[in-house]
């Protein structure tokens, strides 16, 4: 990890220039059995508290709504994007989702552990309780997508329902755009976060993409990283080494 950073280019910017985008759940925070049970890792927040004065910015880009991330990060001075930085949605995309979630709730009532949550801007099918495969239940929501013209993403045990395709990388390019960072430092773990690593991989300003490694994460998912931890415990390490680079730079 030490290694990593020290030969990445983002180490030779001043602090001041680089922006880092980070997931929240399996990245900060422990995946658990409840989301509501979810809490950031005592060492990664105190990280962030340590880098948020310090770096162009720091923003945490999440499929949670935005209501749950002020209440679980308390960090004045960041930005933090629920819904995958899906915001407000219009009228017709709306509609369309709660359609979607009417009819869903139906089909999916005989599937013992899986619960759908709404959010504002997507509505999650849960089903880490359940003994269903992600095959079996996009066998029964398939049509109803197709009728209400949203996309699927597979996740952690997790499928995201939304209007619209890469969420989270339009979300990091408006970012980009309103900071100007000279370079970025990215990291997530979970399949919503591919369109990061691949918009991060592709510019030519200095980066760093970090991801964070678990039995549920796509062989392929990490293809773009430049380094790879073993969990949230491991992002608490790697935020407190940009932490002392920060404050010594």
């Amino acid at each position: 990890m030490q290694e990593v950073w020290a030969s990445s280019a983002i180490s030779d910017l001043a602090p001041a220039r680089v922006m880092l985008v980070t997931d929240f759940d399996g990245t900060l925070a422990e995946i658990v059995s409840d989301p509501v049970e979810a809490l950031i890792m005592p060492g990664s927040l105190h990280g962030l508290e340590r880098l948020v004065n310090r770096l162009r910015r720091v923003a945490i880009l999440s499929s949670r709504p935005t209501s749950d991330l002020e209440s679980l990060v308390p960090l004045a001075g960041a930005d933090l994007i629920g819904d995958s930085g899906v915001g407000h949605l219009p009228l017709e995309a709306r509609q369309r989702l709660d359609s979607f979630n009417a009819q869903a709730a139906k089909l999916l009532r005989t599937f013992n552990g899986v619960w759908l949550e709404m959010k504002p801007g997507a509505t999650a099918v849960h089903y880490r309780h359940s003994n269903a495969s992600f095959d079996e239940l996009m066998a029964v929501l398939r049509p109803v997508l197709v009728t209400t013209d949203l996309i699927a993403q597979p996740g952690r045990r997790v499928i995201e329902v939304m209007p619209t395709d890469r969420p989270k990388g339009s979300a990091l390019e408006r970012l980009l755009e309103k900071w100007e960072p000279g370079g970025v430092v990215c990291i997530g773990d979970d399949e919503n976060d591919r369109p990061m690593f691949e918009l991060v991989s592709g510019l030519a300003r200095p980066h760093l993409i970090v991801g964070v490694g678990s039995a549920e994460a796509p062989a392929d998912l990490f293809a773009q990283c430049d380094l790879v931890v073993s969990g949230p415990e491991e992002v608490s390490r790697f935020l407190a080494l940009i932490g002392d680079w920060a404050i010594s730079a």
